[in-house]
């Protein structure tokens, strides 16, 4: 059974290894967990705040480094359960721990830019209530665009890829405002894979040049809230080796900051399937040979053995002489 037993052990091993390969995140720290702190004041294991190089011509600079990604606008990282724990120009919450310094902070010099949630007085008007505003499905950071002020993407060079192959993202996005601030609000996100990011309008918005570009729905968020999270998947064929990410925000009205929320972002290959048809073709086939094989050996043996014993029977009287007895002679 060594034909049999290499065959299934062979498209198993190749089976696996393609399904290794399908489920390769290619996105470098899709959870925004990979932060890095560059300010001068003391902060907590929970590093959060403003993050990328800031806005064109706007001081003072954020202090904080996404691993992987870079972005030029008024956009956030929040590890879990920091989102909501201070309010704007106060900052921190007595017993939270402070935010980053940014672009804007409170008179210690530490951010104050906090979305609403339960801790600072959101209202809880939707299924689950403002709390889940920290609760990435998954686990992980996420990341807060403003989709009306100093308005830039956020992007990563996605590397590895393969022209003419689909690939699918994935990624957790939802809608939220900015403490401090109340009325209604609508916010969306736009994806955009190869293509290059530009600002309009003074900084309140933006468009793509090439690449493909997705746009999730509109959500319709009231005031002091939260949407709660939804997945979105995006499919897209590579036109390149390697292309550009880019997340960007989109929101109503101005003078209320519609912020959107991404985590968990993730983009894989689609499986070719056709692949494992063939090597489990080829696998059945091993198979089948090895069983035709030992068939014909079996039956090659049974008539073997069957044409010796008709052609040299052994006679009955001969038999009698086998021994060393020999028969009486007659009279």
């Amino acid at each position: 059974m060594k034909a049999p037993f290499c065959a299934i052990t062979f498209c198993v091993a190749l089976a696996f290894a393609l399904l290794q390969n399908a489920h390769a995140n290619l996105v470098t720290n899709g959870n925004f967990t990979s932060v890095s702190y560059s300010g001068a004041l003391p902060l907590t294991t929970a590093t959060f705040g403003q993050f990328g190089s800031g806005y064109t011509g706007t001081t003072p600079k954020p202090t904080l480094t996404v691993a992987g990604w870079t972005t030029a606008g008024y956009n956030y990282v929040y590890s879990p359960n920091t989102a909501d724990t201070g309010h704007n120009t106060t900052g921190a919450i007595a017993g939270q721990p402070n935010q980053a310094p940014g672009q804007f902070n409170n008179s210690a010099g530490y951010g104050d830019t906090y979305l609403y949630g339960p801790t600072n007085g959101g209202a809880a008007t939707t299924t689950g209530g403002v709390g889940n505003v920290e609760a990435v499905p998954g686990g992980g950071n996420f990341i807060a665009m403003d989709g009306v002020y100093e308005v830039s993407a956020v992007t990563q060079t996605i590397t590895g890829l393969k022209v003419g192959t689909i690939y699918v993202l994935k990624f957790w996005w939802a809608g939220a405002q900015q403490e401090s601030f109340t009325g209604p609000t609508t916010e969306w996100v736009t994806v955009n894979m190869g293509g290059t990011f530009n600002s309009t309008g003074g900084g309140t918005g933006g468009n793509f040049t090439g690449g493909t570009t997705f746009t999730t729905g509109t959500v319709s968020v009231a005031s002091q809230s939260f949407s709660g999270w939804m997945q979105q998947t995006f499919s897209f064929t590579a036109t390149s080796g390697t292309e550009t990410l880019s997340f960007l925000a989109g929101g109503t009205p101005a003078g209320e900051p519609p912020f959107s929320l991404v985590g968990g972002v993730d983009l894989e290959v689609i499986p070719d399937y056709s692949n494992w048809m063939i090597f489990a073709g080829f696998g059945a086939a091993c198979i089948l040979f090895e069983i035709m094989r030992r068939r014909r050996q079996s039956k090659q043996a049974s008539f073997t053995k069957g044409t010796l014993t008709e052609s040299f029977p052994i006679p009955a009287k001969a038999a009698l002489f086998s021994g060393t007895t020999k028969p009486p002679i007659s009279a």
